[in-house]
């Protein structure tokens, strides 16, 4: 890809027998010899043109047309044309507008990726600005002079018969009267062909996009190739959120919410086909636009009015440009790309108070509180039913001596454009970035060989990517436990090889082993070896794994404020047989038009939720078929750090002695209160590991974490802790467990299938009907998001 140069280059300006004004009579801009002669008329050979008798735009030539004959009619768009003498006037390097026009063409020669040519010029530098009145009732749309420069300021109070030269406020100006007609010639802009018969891209001026579009050709991007780059200023970049990345880095896989600047989505060609038939970079200059608006301030909502001042080219493709940002804005809105997290939505967008129209909301988890806080912030009556005496559901975090203690979600897989990151700098909260490196530990206290650690991460690594493409060929009729599967073809790898794997290198393995098994939920054997990693098919977040200093729990309570939540009030009946649905509760009856159910997997297969009539069998099989994966937690609290000497990394691990102990205990994550001087260990169960701790108390539970602790630091004296706490997730029975996961047999089909919405009335989300972020908070929240805007379109 090409990068943009830096140099400046003035834009052409020549001389022209145009009148100066900018406002014309319904007889648009014929001069009165024009309009006198009887001479013959030559129509625009573009077959299908709208334009009865073009008139010449550039008027750079003594002896341009105007509206009269001419031997060819050069269509840029149904209404702009130029005729042939203003384009030997440039062409020729004879006539006087050569030598322009050369500099030009270098100029775009050395930075645009198109051929230059006299069209390219005329829409880059002669083409007149347009601009809309902003006095109230008016909206007519103007053409500006030719020597005229469009600017923000400009844009945004510009009223009928205001001129660029007429700025200055201590001036009095006097404003032409609003009522005369708009240009004949704007009308084409409304017409079902001019698509069709638009020749015109956008080459946008001034554009703040263009320092976040420099790797590519500007023309293919939207931007003027013959405008300087203005670089950023160091304190605008200190104001950007590191989290918005609209753009691909580098050579990277396409991730989550990122586009390729000059090549538009597949979900954006369906939503936009005529644009990507006929002038698909209109669309990518416009969404590229939108897109940095975005990222320079992610703390206001991106409107219509916020772009168009912004949106600045020659052109009638201008008034395009702008009459198609609400649809573009409305897109990346609701598919996740802009306006995200705790912003408010523009007042236009704010649903009808007055209605009737109600929604009630089961749960106050991530999904929950994100669906309620989109439906409040757009205007609608929605109640918040939470059985327990907290908001979060899986997120619940302790404050202890000054230290923020996630007992339940606590890791955002990946920063960039991740609504939980956004949403923590929409409110000042920062985020820490956790490390990769995880020094391992023999539970005899030796430190494993960092090459002995490497060399079996990428055999555990290579066999899972042979596992992918074992199963491109296979039916779901072959599926089988992803632990069985490894296990063949780790043994067939050591036949093949005539290799061998010492017992120290096999429990390397079961380390690796238990870290999927806390990423999934669950043992490898419940697994499916065909589907248990469907979502890294679809895009990811990028960016490095990070935590939030002050826990996810206080971005949830954040989006909690303002909103009707019932706590302490747990529903036991859905009835939704007739035209309101009645929600029965143990703190009384509720009645809506919608209800969106966000209640964990584990809760819907518990059956405590009487669903009347009964949820359809391609629901049920979902919530059957999907598996609710569980995870406990343990935590201990220290008056100093006994394991900095031996590691000073915020996480270790410890190797399982046997398969039996995997999940027991194999991570630890520090944390550190600098003002109260204390120090926490968390530790995590999982499959084998929390089997074997089933029906033990948790001062068992806390000896076994101090023995594995004592054996990994044998020449330490290991304190008693001063605090120390075991989740009991399992026991809950409004969570009953920690995220989903696909079994053998189960396929990601599943997750659609739970989320599907039951006759128009009860909605679901949660992380278990993500498909592509299961398992996650932030994938909880954008479900949440993603009903919520169901239902607010189902009223409109």
């Amino acid at each position: 890809m090409k990068g943009c140069m830096g140099s400046k280059v003035s834009e052409i300006h020549v001389s022209m027998k145009r009148s100066g004004r900018q406002i014309k009579p319904n007889t648009k801009y014929i001069q009165d010899d024009d309009k006198n002669s009887g001479g013959p008329k030559k129509e625009c050979g573009r077959s299908g043109c709208l334009a009865t008798r073009p008139i010449c735009f550039a008027r750079v030539s003594e002896r341009c047309a105007g509206s009269n004959w001419t031997s060819r009619w050069y269509h840029i768009t149904p209404g702009e044309h130029y005729c042939n003498e203003c384009f030997e006037f440039f062409y020729r390097s004879h006539k006087a507008g050569y030598a322009e026009y050369d500099k030009w063409k270098r100029l775009w020669a050395a930075k645009a990726r198109t051929e230059a040519s006299v069209t390219s010029m005329m829409i880059d530098q002669v083409l007149p600005y347009w601009v809309q009145c902003r006095a109230s009732g008016c909206g007519k749309w103007r053409q500006l002079t030719k020597d005229s420069d469009l600017t923000e300021e400009f844009i945004a109070t510009f009223q009928c018969g205001m001129t660029t030269t007429k700025l200055n406020p201590s001036k009095k100006m006097k404003f032409t009267d609003c009522s005369i007609p708009q240009d004949e010639r704007v009308h084409y802009v409304h017409s079902p062909l001019w698509l069709i018969h638009n020749k015109c891209t956008a080459f946008f001026k001034k554009s703040p996009a263009a320092p976040f579009l420099s790797a590519y050709y500007p023309d293919g991007v939207g931007i003027s190739p013959t405008e300087a780059v203005v670089e950023l200023t160091k304190s605008e970049k200190e104001k950007l959120c590191p989290y918005i990345a609209p753009f691909p880095k580098g050579d990277q896989p396409l991730q989550a919410f990122v586009v390729t600047p000059d090549m538009m989505l597949e979900s954006e060609i369906e939503e936009f086909p005529l644009m990507a038939q006929e002038c698909p970079y209109v669309y990518l200059a416009i969404r590229n636009l939108v897109l940095v608006i975005w990222a320079l301030n992610p703390k206001e909502w991106v409107t219509k009015e916020r772009c168009m001042s912004q949106l600045i080219c020659r052109g009638l493709i201008r008034v395009t440009c702008i009459e198609l940002l609400p649809q573009i804005l409305s897109f990346l809105t609701c598919n996740n790309f802009i306006n995200q997290g705790l912003v408010k939505p523009s007042p236009t967008l704010v649903y009808n108070t007055n209605s009737q129209n109600s929604v009630v909301v089961i749960g106050a988890g991530a999904s929950g509180l994100a669906a309620a806080y989109q439906l409040n912030s757009h205007g609608f009556e929605v109640i918040v039913l939470e059985s327990k005496d907290r908001l979060g559901g899986r997120v619940n975090d302790i404050i202890q001596d000054g230290m923020v203690l996630p007992t339940g979600g606590q890791m955002l897989n990946g920063c960039y454009n991740n609504p939980m990151a956004i949403m923590a700098f929409q409110i000042g909260i920062e985020l820490e970035e956790q490390t990769d490196i995880c020094q391992l530990i023999t539970d005899s206290g030796a430190l494993v060989d960092d090459r002995l650690d490497r060399r079996i991460e990428f055999h555990y690594n290579a066999i899972l990517d042979i596992v992918s493409e074992w199963r491109k060929s296979k039916k779901e009729v072959a599926d089988v436990p992803l632990l069985y599967k490894f296990k063949e073809l780790h043994e067939e790898f050591v036949h093949e090889t005539q290799g061998y794997f010492s017992v120290e290198e096999e429990r390397l393995i079961d380390f690796h082993h238990s870290s999927l098994e806390y990423a999934c939920g669950t043992s490898l054997d419940k697994v499916s070896a065909l589907h248990w990693d469907q979502n890294e098919l679809l895009p990811q977040f990028g960016g490095p794994h990070m935590k939030l200093t002050q826990g996810f729990g206080s971005v949830l309570t954040k989006l909690g404020e303002g909103l009707d939540i019932r706590l302490n009030t747990k529903v036991t009946d859905i009835d939704y047989s007739g035209q309101k649905i009645v929600v029965k509760s143990n703190s009384g009856t509720f009645q809506a038009d919608k209800v969106l159910v966000t209640l964990p997997l584990a809760v819907l297969k518990a059956g405590t939720v009487n669903f009347k009539p009964q949820l359809p069998p391609s629901k049920l099989k979902a919530i059957c078929s999907l598996g609710a994966g569980l995870v406990e937690k343990v935590m201990l609290q220290f008056d100093h750090n006994f394991w900095s000497k031996k590691e000073e990394l915020p996480v270790f691990g410890c190797i399982p002695k046997s398969e039996s102990h995997r999940g027991l205990f194999n991570v630890f994550y520090s944390y550190h209160c600098k003002q109260s001087g204390k120090h926490v260990l968390s530790s995590y169960l999982v499959g084998n590991g929390l089997s074997q701790m089933q029906g033990k108390s948790d001062e068992e539970i806390v000896h076994v974490f101090l023995e594995i602790l004592r054996s990994i630091f044998p020449d330490k004296e290991i304190p008693t802790p001063c605090w120390s706490t075991v989740t009991h997730w399992a026991a809950d029975p409004d969570i009953s467990m920690a995220y989903s996961y696909i079994p053998v047999g189960c396929d990601g089909e599943a997750y659609h299938a739970l989320a599907e919405t039951v006759e128009d009335k009860i909605y679901f989300a949660g992380e278990a009907t993500n498909r592509q972020f299961p398992q996650t908070v932030s994938g909880a929240y954008l479900c949440g998001v993603h009903e919520a805007r169901k239902i607010i379109q189902s009223f409109n």
